[in-house]
């Protein structure tokens, strides 16, 4: 009678309790199925102003917004905005205040191989409560890779007292488990029967370290180890042992929804639901080569004693677009320069036409006859040369764009050798060459061209890197016929540059055929965003592309003095522009960026996606039409 006693009073005491978790239950319920109505979503979007010329601020938080909660492991564990009286019960805490990060933008700029993006978290009101959590997880979709981000936590009152009420339950638990095993022995009758039965050590008494107590005999043979066994609360060593063995289940059962500690951004404590949220989102990545954009978006759900009740909808997406030095790359083939003896250099071109795909050259086809002679004519004025003699001379055929660019550079060779071949024993030594595609040349003939009417749309191919793709683009072009027919030829011809050196002069230098693979080494690097390896590689060449690695890794007065010291062209003063406003220069900033516009119109499109030069835009009002 006395045990069913004990369960009808212990069942009793918490029949209150219960019926307030039913009626919590009822109501978390009633507010879930009010979000699942009205459709409520958290949103991302970019920060309130969107400033580019506003200086970037970190954001702090002051140690009395925290409060911190040790865990059974005796981990620190750390909340925003809660307060916690000395029970132990979690008190009324306000929600979060305003979180202020400027200067950030849709556009974000590559540095160092390093970008930066920044988004606000807004969250409504009616998802936040105080008997669930709102777990939040950005999810950051670079190339072909999904990255889970930190994630951010709202954390109700209610819900952060239950869990630690659980944890306080299982440390009472744990606390009841006897840890010194001189308690589970009746010591008073042990210590009667050794002064009893073990005469030698109770003549020793407190020197009997001298001794091994475990092997010493009483008076019938008895050891101290079964006198021992013999006086254990053996009840009482079989519940500690009990205890100890459900030490996981008692985990489980009191801590239903333990602490998030690792991967989480932001835990805040709010104790109701009278206002939204809003969290300032700072994340910085490593850049990849191809990288053009990041997007994000937000995933969660609504938790209650770890059971997730509710989704998030996932209903915006939010798009960075990357802004980088390295697509301004000067993708050219460097070959190693030699010491030899040269001083005449003359050059000339010869449209020597072929027939398609092929490469032997015939007098007789087009126009051939008077271009051949025109060659032949050159070259005898150059071997007539009293002060000079003949050295080399370079044949460098081209092809026009159609089918692929390895054909193409292959075809372009044969013909540089069949001309070669078709002049013949000459005073000059013959090096072939080979420019397979000239899309440079394509691009100045559809600038000049006056019969196109889109040349925008024509050129916005030109952003595809592969040459092949970029044919392929540009053949489904409604004036595609129009360059084919008319444009591609001019592309189709042979440049002749001559070598001589004077007679009894020596020392000067060329280049030769041999590739530059230092060279090559730095502008794999510049590509692979590697800037550092880049800059040091590069640094002998003072080129575009040294200039450029400089830029990516801040050394921007050298990049300057580079740059200045280079043949004028849009890119140059692109990159001009972007050095000298860092150094401060903002007006001679914006004189190379209107010269840059000038010869490449479609600089102006890049430069309002570059944070850098959009920020000198709109700080100046610069217009391009």
């Amino acid at each position: 009678m006395r045990r069913i006693l004990t369960r009808l009073t212990a069942a009793a005491v918490p029949a209150a309790a219960l019926l307030a978790s039913v009626s919590c239950a009822v109501s978390v319920r009633r507010d879930i199925q009010a979000l699942v109505e009205d459709s409520t979503s958290v949103s991302i979007l970019l920060p309130h102003g969107d400033g580019l010329d506003i200086p970037e601020t970190d954001t702090a938080f002051s140690s009395s917004d925290t409060l911190t909660v040790t865990d059974p492991d005796g981990r620190r564990v750390f909340f925003m905005k809660g307060g916690m009286d000395s029970s132990g019960t979690i008190l009324a805490a306000e929600p979060l205040q305003e979180i202020v990060i400027t200067a950030r933008a849709k556009h974000i700029a590559e540095r160092s191989g390093r970008i930066q993006t920044a988004f606000d978290i807004n969250i409504p009101a009616g998802m936040i409560n105080p008997e669930w959590q709102l777990r939040l997880v950005p999810l950051a979709v670079i190339l072909n890779d999904t990255v889970r981000l930190d994630a951010l936590h709202v954390t109700g009152s209610g819900y952060r007292e239950s869990q630690i009420r659980g944890y306080r339950l299982y440390r009472r638990f744990v606390s009841s488990i006897i840890s010194d095993s001189a308690d589970l022995i009746y010591q008073e009758l042990l210590e009667t029967f050794i002064a009893r039965n073990f005469p030698v050590l109770a003549a020793m008494k407190n020197d009997s370290s001298v001794v091994d107590t475990e092997v010493v005999e009483g008076l019938y043979g008895i050891s101290m180890q079964e006198a021992r066994e013999h006086f254990i609360k053996k009840l009482a060593s079989w519940r500690n042992n009990r205890k100890k063995s459900r030490l996981q289940d008692k985990y489980r059962q009191f801590v239903k929804d333990p602490y998030i500690i690792r991967g989480l951004r932001l835990d805040t404590v709010v104790s109701d639901g009278s206002g939204g949220l809003e969290y300032a989102y700072i994340q910085e990545f490593q850049t990849k080569p191809g990288l053009r954009k990041i997007e994000v978006v937000l995933r969660g759900g609504i938790y209650r004693q770890g059971i997730r009740l509710f989704d998030v909808p996932v209903r915006d997406t939010l798009t960075f677009y990357v802004s980088s030095l390295s697509t301004l790359i000067d993708d050219c083939e460097k070959y190693v320069r030699k010491v030899i003896d040269r001083k005449m250099e003359f050059n000339t071109s010869a449209y020597i036409s072929f027939p398609a795909g092929g490469c032997t050259v015939d007098g007789s086809y087009f126009d051939n006859s008077s271009e051949l002679a025109h060659i032949k004519a050159v070259m005898e004025e150059m071997t007539e040369q009293k002060d000079f003699i003949a050295d080399s001379l370079i044949i460098t055929a081209s092809c026009s764009p159609e089918g692929s660019y390895g054909n193409n550079r292959k075809l372009a060779l044969k013909r540089a050798s069949a001309i070669s071949g078709y002049l013949g024993r000459t005073g000059f030594r013959y090096v072939e060459r080979s420019n397979a595609e000239d899309w440079d040349g394509l691009r100045s003939l559809i600038l000049s061209d006056t019969v196109l009417t889109d040349k925008d749309g024509i050129l916005d191919v030109w952003k595809t890197a592969s040459l092949d793709q970029r044919e392929a683009r540009l053949s489904t072009h409604p004036e595609y016929r129009y360059i084919k027919e008319r444009l591609y030829p001019m592309l189709r011809k042979v440049n002749f540059d001559f070598y001589l050196h004077r007679r009894g002069m020596v020392k000067d230098t060329i280049q030769t055929t041999e590739p530059d693979t230092v060279y090559a080494a730095g502008l794999k690097a510049l590509k692979e965003h590697n800037y550092t390896t880049a800059a040091r590689l590069l640094s002998s060449y003072r080129d575009i592309n040294c200039a450029l690695a400089f830029l990516a890794v801040e050394y921007n007065s050298s990049a300057a003095e580079i740059l200045e010291a280079l043949p004028k062209s849009g890119k140059r003063d692109y990159l001009l522009a972007i050095a000298r406003s860092r150094c401060g220069d903002e007006r001679r900033a914006v004189e190379h960026f209107l010269s840059a516009v000038r010869q490449d119109k479609s600089l102006a499109f890049r430069g309002n996606l570059d944070p850098e030069i959009n920020r000198l835009m709109e700080k100046y009002d610069i217009t391009i039409q």
